[in-house]
């Protein structure tokens, strides 16, 4: 059998060669359209899987590189998003007197930008129907539970602080901070409501009439003390009225009215001293 001719060693060596260069580029066309940038915009962190499984360093805004095909990066935003409790969405809770109150609301809230590979492995992209609804949820009815109906209606400002203490120290727990829960309304029964309004406005009319009875004595006491006062000056007149005093006006009035242009005749009784006849107090006793 006739042996076949070998390829020379260095004749191998050198279509290696020629062929590696073509080799290489093609590997970093492959490289460059599989997409290795990742771009992560401000506002956000990248969580980077590595063939599925999540690295607990997250990605800084700006440009990353990953292995393609064997990477891929998950974008959380770390922004504040707001999270609605209403309509179907709302919470309906039993007061301490056992009333149903339904309860609407907002949360706004915001991830640790830290913490988002740590949420993305324990609950994925949906943790606002993992974590906020049903921490929320929970706060609301403990805390309607321990209110009146009437309270309820009343101390939303309350209730509201309340609510940011509890949820607060849960959603911490989670890695999610709490911007704040606005509260958009409070739905009672009709005639809880129509009850709790008589009685507020029974208490201010009994309110009101509590003013205007103080006030009534406040201007009785006004009225005696100025007629005290009148009674005082007149008591003070009364005493210096003397016949001369007496006398001396009269002759003064007199003689005014004679100097005068009026001439109208004005008839003062009078006794044969001149004196006018006016009753005097006795100031003598």
């Amino acid at each position: 059998m006739d042996k076949i001719p070998q390829m020379p060693q260095k004749e191998k060596v050198s279509n290696v060669l020629k062929i590696f260069p073509i080799v290489f580029i093609f590997l970093i066309l492959l490289f460059l359209l599989a997409s290795p940038f990742v771009i992560i915009p401000s506002g956000y962190v990248g969580v980077k899987l590595t063939l599925g499984k999540a690295d607990k360093e997250e990605l800084s805004p700006g440009l990353n590189i990953v292995i393609p095909i064997v990477q891929k990066v998950v974008k959380m935003s770390v922004r504040t998003h707001s999270y609605d409790l209403r309509g179907a969405n709302s919470i309906n809770s039993l007061s301490k007197d056992g009333l149903t109150i339904n309860t609407e609301l907002t949360v706004l809230y915001k991830i640790m930008s830290n913490k988002a590979a740590e949420i993305y492995i324990e609950y994925g992209l949906d943790y606002e129907d993992k974590i906020i609804k049903p921490v929320i949820r929970s706060a609301v009815r403990d805390v309607i539970a321990k209110l009146d109906s009437s309270q309820v209606y009343q101390e939303r400002d309350l209730i509201q602080k309340k609510l940011m203490e509890k949820v607060s120290k849960e959603l911490e727990k989670r890695y999610i901070l709490l911007d704040e829960i606005l509260i958009r309304d409070i739905k009672l029964p009709k005639r809880v409501v129509e009850a709790i309004e008589q009685k507020r406005r029974a208490y201010e009319e009994a309110e009101k009439m509590k003013f205007l009875v103080e006030k009534e004595k406040l201007e009785a006491e006004r009225k005696r003390v100025e007629a005290k006062g009148i009674a005082d000056a007149n008591k003070i007149i009364a005493g210096s009225l003397t016949k001369e005093y007496l006398q001396w006006k009269f002759i003064e009035n007199i003689k005014s009215y004679a100097e005068g242009d009026n001439n109208t005749v004005i008839l003062i009784p009078y006794d044969t001293e001149m004196t006018p006849i006016i009753n005097l107090p006795n100031t003598k006793k």
